[in-house]
């Protein structure tokens, strides 16, 4: 479907939302992780020591940059779909309504925590008590997975209530996001704590894991868009 309609039954707004917007979502993915790439290339050959100095704007590691604003606006979204997908549903009070209620909340907490990085404050204290290193130098991946293996195992009720394409793409996506964000992060911590912070070893992990991140949520987004053009998720306006 090219279109999504909403409307307003009382005829008082109107809005065509053209599904072919994904395109625009797949390429702004591509030019953020491009200026990550482009911009520890740039630090690698060049150096700091220039007018543009370390670019920091544009590291995919770092709070308050480009790829961190990007990531959580993904994650709105995503929350925002979902939410509507809720309101809409036949039935929002069933087990399949409250799948799309529990997307939407779970999505707009990891959007704040994009932005405020709360579950990187258990490192540090947790890392000195234990002197943890290695592969485990950033514990929080710990509890990362505990609530990751809770949320998956509880929705698989509502996954296999849904259409098979959106099913599969949910699936998918949440494979890859998960690969970059649980999966990436333990090699990521063994390169910091070895070769230091800046390496271009923790680098390029850090670089293939924030890379999987949005890939993953680019996907999702795509996937909430599909079943709301097929299920005709109206989205009212109005004045």
């Amino acid at each position: 479907m090219s279109v999504m309609q909403a409307y307003s039954p009382q005829g008082r707004a109107a809005l065509v939302v053209p599904t072919s917007v994904i395109q625009f979502f797949y390429a702004a993915t591509a030019a953020v992780v491009f200026l990550g790439i482009a911009r520890e290339a740039f630090v690698f050959l060049v150096g700091t020591d220039t007018m543009l100095q370390d670019l920091r704007h544009f590291a995919l590691d770092a709070e308050r940059n480009l790829g961190a604003w990007y990531s959580s606006a993904l994650m709105v979204l995503i929350a925002t779909c979902a939410f509507f997908s809720w309101r809409k549903h036949p039935v929002p009070f069933s087990l399949s309504g409250y799948g799309w209620l529990v997307i939407a909340v779970v999505f707009a907490a990891l959007s704040i925590d994009e932005t405020v990085g709360f579950h990187e404050t258990v490192d540090k204290p947790l890392r000195a008590h234990f002197e943890l290193t290695g592969f485990f130098f950033n514990p929080w991946v710990f509890f990362g997975a505990a609530l990751v293996s809770a949320f998956a195992l509880s929705m698989v009720p509502f996954i296999l209530s849904l259409p098979r394409q959106v099913a599969a793409l949910f699936v998918l996506s949440g494979a890859i996001y998960v690969g970059g964000a649980l999966g990436m992060e333990p090699f990521d911590a063994f390169f910091e704590s070895t070769y230091g912070a800046g390496s271009y070893q923790q680098v390029i992990s850090t670089t293939i894991e924030e890379a999987l991140e949005m890939i993953g949520l680019t996907l999702f987004l795509h996937a909430n868009l599909i079943f709301m053009a097929d299920a005709r998720t109206t989205l009212l306006l109005r004045r």
